[in-house]
C-alpha cells in the first residue's frame, strides 16, 4: 500500500466528521508563489469526507484554528492544558486550570484541567483524540469532560479547533466547538527529550522527560512513547503579591489607603481571621466584637483590654484576651489576626505528577484494507495543602445552668464560640486513565457500482477513568460532642465515628492557633477516601465517497452510525456518605448509565465553478439523528456555504443546530439532603459587624437589611444560631431534557497570490436554550449579590424563615433553566517572507473580540459579565519567528484586554470607618512576552528561553469581599493570568534523535 493511500485512510472522516490528517506539518506556500526560499511551516490540510477536498483553516467553510506543539514549546509551554487555555477561543472566559480546580469546587475534581470554548462550559466542548471522541476523566460525581492531563504535550503534533457548533457532525457536546488532539506519527527511529522550567523566584518548577520510538515499514507503521511530567507545588507565600490580602484601597491622592497593622507598620492582611472567640448574649444575639489572645504580648500598646463603654456587654475573659473588631476604634480592627503561617503554606499551583504511555500502529492486511489501533495509559497524581476555620459553642462561667467544662474562667451569662484554625485541609487525587481504539478501514474495490472507490471505516473505543480522591475532614460528631456541654464527655463513645470523647478547651490559645496536640488531632480529624469510575464504550462506522460528477465538480456523500454507552460510579468516602464531615455536604453514591444511538449523513455539493463572481461555490449539508435512553431523541443539522467570488477572496458561512444530552452526574446524582451550616450559606450572618470590618460591600449589607427581601429584612446582628439549612440535591433523571443550541458563522478569507499571506475574519453567534444547572449552596449568595435583588428569580430557590430569619431550605437539584448567548469576531492571520540573504520571517496572529456573553439563569435574570475581570472582551496571541540556518528565534505575546467591574459594583468608592476610599476594580491591558532561541543540529536540538520576560504580575485589585471576583493575596485569581502567578521564568529543552 502506498504511503499516500495510507495517509488518506488515516485521515478519513467518520460520517462527515471533520477529521484532521495526523501528519507532520507540510509546506503551505503555493508552488506558483514567487518566493521560493524555505517554506512556511504549516499544518496538513483538513479533509472533508465525501468530497476529499483538502482544506486548511483558511479554505474550510467551517472556521478552524490550529495550534502546533512546536510553537507552544517555543513559548515555554510544556502542558496540553496551557496550550489550549491560552488560545484565543478559550482565554476570553474562565477556564478550569489545575489551580482553579484546586481552589474551587469544579467538575472533574481537584487537579483537573479542561477547556471551555467561548466560555460555554467544558461539557459543551467536545474533545477528540485523532479524530475520535475521547472519554472523560477525573474524580467525584461531576466527571463529564476530557481531562487534558491525560495526554502530554510531548505526544502532540498539533491541535485543531473547530470554532462553531458541530453536533450534526460529531454528536452530543459539540455545542461550542470541537478540539481535536493530533498525535505524532512522523517517528521513524527514536527520540528522547528533557525539559525544565523554573521561575526566577522559586516554586512552581516543571520537569518533563519523554521518549519515543517508531518504525515505518512497507505495510504500516508502529510507534510508542513514554512521558514523565512533574509540576512542583507553588505556595501562596512564594510570591509577595499572592501572600497577604491587604485591602488595596486608595486615598484621594491615589496613594494606598490600606488599613495599617500598628504591630508591623505594614498593611493589615485579611486572608482568614484566626485565633478569635466570638461571644453571644444568652438569647444568641450577636455582640459587636470578638476576643483575641495576645500572642506577641504587645496588644496592650495599641488597644485596651476592654473599652469601658463596652464592659457590661461582654463576658469577662481570661488574662491576655483582648476585645477586638469593635466599630468605635479602627485600631481594634487593624490588629485582628488575619495572616497565619498556614496561609503562606497554602497551595496556589498544585503539585502534579503524570506518567503516560501512548502507542499506535497501522498494518495493511491486503486488498486495500488495513487494521489500526491506539493505546493510551496515563496516571495523574495531584495534591494540595490548605487551611480552614472550625468552631463550636460553649457556656461561659456565669451561665445559669452551669458552665461548659474548661470555660469557667469566662465570666457572665453568655455563649461563646471559639473559632480555631487548622491546616488539616489537604486533598490528593490519583487518576488512572486507559483508552484503547481498534478498527479496520479500506476502499470498496471491484465492481460495486457508484460505491466503487468509496472509503469505509469501522472502529471501536473503550476508555476507563479510575480515580481515587482523599480529603482531610473534621469529624462532625466529634465537634458536636464538644458543643453546649455542662458536663464532661470523657469516655463517651461517639455515635458515628465510634471514637471515645475527650474534653477540649477550644478557647485555649494554642488550640485557637492551630497547635493541636496529637490526642486532639486523633479525636477531631480523619481522612476520607472516595472513588470514581467512568467508562465509555462505543462503536462507529461510516462509508463515503463520490456519487457522481456535476458540472461544478464531484457530488460527495457519507453516511454512518454511532453506538455509545457511558457509565459512572462515584462512591464518596464513608465519612461523607454518613454526613459526618463537619462543614461539608454529605453525598451518596452516584451511579448510572446512558445509551446513545446515532445515524448521520453528509453531502458535499459543488454548485458553480469558473464563472464571473463565482470562481467556486460549494454547499455542504450534514444531519444527525440521536436517541438517548434517558432524555429522548433529537435531530441536528448544519448547512455550510463556501463562495470564492473574487480571486483569492472567499466568503464562508455555516448555520446549524447542536444539542447536549445531560451529563451522567446531572442525571444520576444521588438524591440527598444535607445540613449546611448557616454561617457557610448565608452571607447576611452578622452583616453589620462584617460591614464594619470591611469584609462585605455596602450593597450586600443594604440587600440583607431590605424588608422586601426573602423572609423580610435580616437584622445586622443575625447570628444564624439554631438549626442548619437543609440543602436538597439530586439528579434530574426523568425531568431533564437535552440542551439545544443554534450557531451561526459568517466570514471572509483573503489569501492573495502575490504575497504569502492568509487572513480570515469570522463573526460567530451561539445561543443555548434549556441549559442544565444547579447553584447548590451558592443560591443564597447569588440572590443577595444580584443586581436585580430582590426580584431575581434565584431568590425563590430558598426559604428564609420570616420569624427566626434562618435559611430553612435550599433547592439544589439540576434543572433546565438557563439560557446562554455568546457572539463575537475571530481574526486569524499568517504571513511568511524570505529575506534576500536567505533568512525567513514568519508572523502568526490570532485574536478574538467578544461582543456579547450573556447568561440567564431564569427568564428575568440576565447576567452579562463581558468586560468584567475574568471575562475580557479582547484576547490575542502573536508569534514572530526568525529562521537563520540552524537557528530559530521566536518572540511570543499573549494578550489580555482591559477589564472593569466598576459598572457591576455600581461605585468606585467605599466608606470604611467613616472615611471614603477609592476602589481598584479594573485590570489594565496585560501582555505576557516570551523569547526563545533554538539550535537544530543533525541529530539533536536545544531550545532555551524566558517566559514572562517583563515579569508581568497579575492585576492588583481591591480584595474586600465585594462579590465581584476572586483574589489571592492582592492579585486577581483568574485563569488568564497563569504566567503572572509564576512570574518571570527560564526554560530549556534538549532533544536527541537516533
Amino acid at each position: 500500500m502506498s504511503s499516500t493511500l495510507r495517509l488518506k485512510h488515516t485521515t478519513s472522516l467518520v460520517g462527515g466528521i471533520l477529521a484532521i490528517a495526523a501528519a507532520m506539518p507540510v509546506m503551505a506556500q503555493d508552488a506558483a508563489t514567487a518566493e521560493q526560499g524555505p517554506a512556511v511551516t504549516e499544518v496538513q490540510e483538513l479533509v472533508i469526507t465525501g468530497s476529499r477536498i483538502p482544506r486548511n483553516e483558511f479554505t474550510s467553510s467551517s472556521p478552524v484554528q490550529i495550534l502546533t506543539a512546536e510553537s507552544a514549546q517555543a513559548r515555554g509551554l510544556s502542558d496540553t492544558a496551557q496550550l489550549l487555555q491560552q488560545s484565543t477561543l478559550a482565554a476570553g472566559s474562565p477556564q478550569v486550570t489545575s489551580t482553579i480546580s484546586s481552589a474551587f469546587v469544579t467538575n472533574g475534581g481537584p487537579g483537573a484541567a479542561t477547556v471551555s470554548l467561548r466560555g460555554l462550559g467544558a461539557n459543551r466542548t467536545l474533545v477528540l483524540l485523532n479524530g475520535r471522541r475521547a472519554g472523560p476523566a477525573g474524580t467525584r460525581g461531576g466527571v463529564s469532560a476530557f481531562d487534558l492531563n491525560v495526554l502530554p504535550q510531548s505526544s502532540l503534533s498539533r491541535v485543531d479547533i473547530l470554532k462553531d457548533g458541530a453536533s450534526s457532525i460529531y454528536g452530543s457536546d459539540a455545542v461550542a466547538g470541537v478540539v481535536n488532539l493530533i498525535t505524532r506519527t512522523d517517528v521513524d527511529g527514536g527520540e528522547v527529550s528533557a525539559y525544565y522550567t523554573a521561575p526566577f523566584e522559586g516554586g512552581g518548577e516543571q520537569v518533563n522527560f519523554s521518549g519515543t520510538w517508531g518504525r515505518t515499514f512497507d505495510r504500516g507503521h508502529f510507534s510508542i512513547s513514554g512521558d514523565y511530567y512533574r509540576q512542583y507545588e507553588q505556595l501562596e507565600g512564594d510570591r509577595d503579591y499572592t501572600q497577604c490580602a491587604a485591602q488595596y484601597v486608595l486615598n484621594a491622592d491615589g496613594s494606598r489607603g490600606d488599613r495599617i497593622d500598628p504591630r508591623t507598620g505594614q498593611p493589615a492582611c485579611l486572608d482568614l481571621l484566626w485565633g478569635h472567640v466570638w461571644a453571644y448574649s444568652n438569647t444568641f444575639a450577636s455582640l459587636p466584637g470578638r476576643f483575641q489572645f495576645d500572642y506577641d504580648g504587645d496588644l496592650g500598646q495599641y488597644i485596651p483590654t476592654m473599652p469601658a463603654n463596652l464592659a457590661g456587654m461582654f463576658p469577662t475573659a481570661p488574662a491576655d484576651f483582648y476585645l477586638v473588631g469593635y466599630a468605635q476604634d479602627p485600631t481594634s480592627t487593624a490588629v485582628m489576626n488575619g495572616n497565619h503561617p498556614f496561609d503562606d503554606a497554602q497551595t496556589l499551583i498544585p503539585g502534579v505528577e503524570r506518567y503516560t504511555v501512548f502507542a499506535d500502529g497501522v498494518y495493511e492486511i491486503g486488498n486495500g484494507v488495513e487494521a489500526y489501533a491506539e493505546v493510551l495509559l496515563n496516571r495523574r497524581k495531584s495534591s494540595t495543602t490548605g487551611y480552614r476555620q472550625f468552631w463550636n459553642y460553649a457556656y461561659a462561667g456565669g451561665w445559669s445552668y452551669g458552665a461548659s467544662p474548661g470555660y469557667e474562667n469566662w465570666g457572665g451569662d453568655y455563649l461563646i464560640s471559639p473559632t480555631p484554625i487548622t491546616d488539616h485541609a489537604g486533598a490528593s487525587q490519583t487518576v488512572d486513565y486507559a483508552r484503547v481504539v481498534a478498527g479496520i478501514r479500506g476502499t470498496v474495490a471491484g465492481d460495486a457500482g457508484f460505491l466503487t472507490g468509496w472509503n469505509w471505516d469501522l472502529f471501536g473505543q473503550y476508555s476507563r477513568s479510575d480515580g481515587e480522591y482523599v480529603n482531610d475532614v473534621i469529624l462532625n460528631d466529634a465537634v458536636e460532642s464538644q458543643s453546649f456541654r455542662t458536663t464532661t464527655c470523657a469516655g463517651e463513645v461517639l455515635p458515628v465515628s465510634g471514637r471515645t470523647c475527650i474534653d477540649i478547651n477550644w478557647a485555649d490559645p494554642q488550640f485557637l492557633a492551630g497547635n493541636l496536640t496529637d490526642e486532639q488531632r486523633a479525636f477531631l480529624f480523619d481522612v476520607d477516601t472516595g472513588n470514581t469510575i467512568y467508562e465509555q464504550t462505543y462503536v462507529e462506522g461510516y462509508i463515503g465517497g463520490r456519487i457522481m460528477d456535476l458540472p461544478a465538480g464531484p457530488l460527495g456523500a457519507a453516511v454512518g452510525f454511532h453506538l455509545r454507552r457511558d457509565e459512572i460510579n462515584d462512591t464518596p468516602g464513608e465519612i461523607t456518605r454518613s454526613s459526618n464531615a463537619w462543614g461539608a455536604s454529605s453525598a451518596g453514591i452516584t451511579t448510572g448509565a446512558e445509551q446513545t444511538s446515532e445515524l448521520f449523513a453528509e453531502l458535499a455539493v459543488p454548485l458553480l465553478r469558473d464563472l464571473p463572481l463565482a470562481r467556486s461555490l460549494e454547499l455542504s449539508l450534514s444531519g444527525r439523528m440521536t436517541h438517548t435512553e434517558s432524555s429522548g431523541g433529537a435531530s441536528t443539522y448544519k448547512v455550510g456555504l463556501n463562495w470564492e467570488f473574487l480571486p483569492d477572496v472567499r466568503f464562508r458561512a455555516t448555520t446549524g443546530t447542536s444539542f447536549r444530552a445531560p451529563a451522567l452526574f446531572e442525571l444520576y446524582l444521588a438524591d440527598q439532603s444535607s445540613f449546611a451550616n448557616q454561617r457557610t450559606v448565608d452571607p447576611c450572618i452578622n452583616w453589620q459587624q462584617n460591614l464594619n470590618d470591611a469584609l462585605i460591600s455596602q450593597r450586600l449589607a443594604d440587600n440583607c437589611a431590605n424588608p422586601n427581601g426573602p423572609g423580610g429584612g435580616v437584622p445586622g446582628n443575625h447570628t444564624g444560631a439554631g438549626s442548619s439549612a437543609t440543602l436538597f440535591q439530586g439528579g434530574g433523571i426523568g425531568q431533564l431534557e437535552p440542551e439545544t443550541s443554534e450557531a451561526h458563522v459568517v466570514g471572509l478569507v483573503w489569501t492573495p497570490r502575490f504575497i504569502n499571506l492568509s487572513v480570515a475574519v469570522d463573526y460567530f453567534e451561539i445561543e443555548i436554550e434549556d441549559e442544565v444547572t444547579s447553584l447548590g449552596t451558592q443560591t443564597v449568595a447569588a440572590c443577595y449579590l444580584s443586581d436585580t435583588f430582590p426580584t431575581d428569580p434565584v431568590c425563590s430557590q430558598f426559604v428564609r424563615n420570616a420569624g427566626t430569619k434562618r435559611i430553612d431550605t435550599i433547592s439544589g437539584r439540576f434543572i433546565n433553566i438557563a439560557k446562554q448567548t455568546n457572539r463575537g469576531i475571530d481574526f486569524t492571520a499568517r504571513y511568511g517572507h524570505s529575506l534576500p540573504w536567505g533568512d525567513r520571517v514568519t508572523v502568526d496572529a490570532q485574536a478574538t473580540w467578544q461582543l456579547e456573553a450573556r447568561r440567564a439563569l431564569f427568564a428575568d435574570n440576565v447576567v452579562d459579565n463581558l468586560g468584567e475581570i475574568g471575562n475580557p472582551q479582547f484576547v490575542g496571541n502573536l508569534n514572530v519567528q526568525y529562521e537563520r540556518g540552524p537557528w530559530t528565534g521566536v518572540w511570543g505575546v499573549q494578550m489580555v484586554g482591559p477589564q472593569s467591574n466598576y459598572g457591576s459594583y455600581g461605585s468606585d468608592t467605599i466608606i470604611l470607618s467613616g472615611q471614603e476610599y477609592g476602589l481598584v476594580l479594573d485590570a489594565d491591558f496585560t501582555a505576557f512576552h516570551s523569547l526563545s532561541l533554538r539550535y537544530d543540529a543533525d541529530t539533536w536540538s536545544i531550545l532555551a528561553g524566558v517566559a514572562n520576560v517583563l515579569d508581568e504580575l497579575p492585576p492588583q485589585v481591591t480584595t474586600l469581599n465585594l462579590g465581584e471576583f476572586s483574589t489571592v493575596g492582592t492579585s486577581v485569581l483568574a485563569s488568564q493570568y497563569t504566567e503572572g502567578y509564576y512570574g518571570r521564568r527560564g526554560f530549556i529543552r534538549v532533544s536527541k534523535r537516533f
